[in-house]
């Protein structure tokens, strides 16, 4: 069956299943999403009516949904089979999700349910109403560094219960995935891709843009991930939302590879001479390269933010002996 792309209108090779699909464009590579309509018109994925699709990732499409029983508005994340072909991938995948219906915290966007419906993987999530920190910073470049630490504190409490109660990382912490409601709330989302402490570097061939965020670890083939990891991350997003530049800002991919494994970040005081130096100092550890100069935990991270807000010196990290 010949398909056209919904963006580029170049047709589509494809075989659906019963409902529909989830293709990704050879020409464009824009994921597609081919439903099937209900009777009374409507697109439908299982239990839930299609309102609109209201994002995309790297490997999945976001729509808004309504539960079809309860009315119950929610946000249905429709994953790509082909980049969940391998084995140990789609297993992780259940793994991981299956876990995140666990997660019961404010300050992480709710998954409701996960499986796979007529082969097309699938994550049922709270739906929210807001920005994330990435358009915020496309809209305004940066924002206030002691409202920057204000949402980090959230962002660690999140990721200090996640590896505390589960052993489990986010990986991918990045202003994407830092989601600011119109109540003020601050979340975190995608953890229902979160990986175990001892699962290897990522392929970087699968790296989608610039991977800005990413520890050193988690670029090299012999990396161990643990919650120092995610630390890094933030501290990496800390760095861009306070300063408007994101860190080790080279063109390419392997520029910024390269340079995340062999210098130190660029030193922030000289980006950004306006930054208080207790929150640079903070942000320098965080984004340390070796791991073990790193805080030990989001806890230890989160005490020091509260400190300099609160007007007291951060203790910063003393090395594990």
């Amino acid at each position: 069956m010949l398909i056209p792309c919904q963006k580029c209108s170049e047709p589509i090779e494809c075989t659906l299943s019963g409902i529909g699909g989830i293709i990704r464009c050879p020409a464009c590579h824009m994921l597609n999403a081919f439903l099937r309509k209900g009777p009374d018109g409507q697109l439908t994925f299982g239990n839930y009516k299609i309102i609109k699709e209201v994002g995309q990732g790297a490997n999945a499409i976001v729509c808004k949904v309504r539960h079809v029983e309860t009315g119950a508005i929610r946000a249905l994340k429709l994953f790509c089979a082909e980049d969940l072909a391998e084995t140990h991938a789609r297993k992780e995948f259940f793994r991981e999700s299956q876990v995140a219906v666990e997660f019961v915290h404010p300050n992480i966007v709710q998954v409701f349910e996960s499986g796979v419906l007529d082969e097309i993987p699938y994550i049922v999530m709270e739906y929210l109403t807001g920005l994330n920190l990435a358009q915020l910073l496309n809209e305004y470049g940066c924002i206030d560094q002691f409202d920057g630490l204000t949402i980090a504190i959230y962002v660690l409490d999140a990721l200090d219960y996640v590896w505390s109660n589960f052993l489990m990382i986010h990986r991918d912490i990045k202003p994407s995935n830092i989601i600011l409601d119109k109540s003020g709330h601050v979340k975190v989302c995608d953890f229902g891709m979160v990986t175990g402490h001892e699962s290897a570097a990522v392929d970087l061939d699968s790296v989608e843009g610039t991977p800005y965020y990413l520890s050193p670890e988690c670029v090299c083939e012999d990396g161990h991930l643990d919650n120092r990891s995610d630390i890094y991350s933030l501290g990496a997003s800390l760095y861009h939302a306070i300063s408007g530049v994101p860190p080790f800002n080279y063109s390419t991919l392997h520029e910024v590879v390269y340079a995340r494994v062999k210098e130190d970040p660029p030193n922030l005081r000289q980006v950004f001479p306006e930054i208080h130096p207790e929150i640079a100092a903070i942000i320098n550890v965080m984004m340390a390269r070796n791991p073990d100069d790193r805080y030990f935990t989001a806890q230890e991270c989160k005490e020091d933010m509260e400190r300099v807000k609160s007007g007291l010196s951060p203790f910063l990290h003393k090395p594990q002996t």
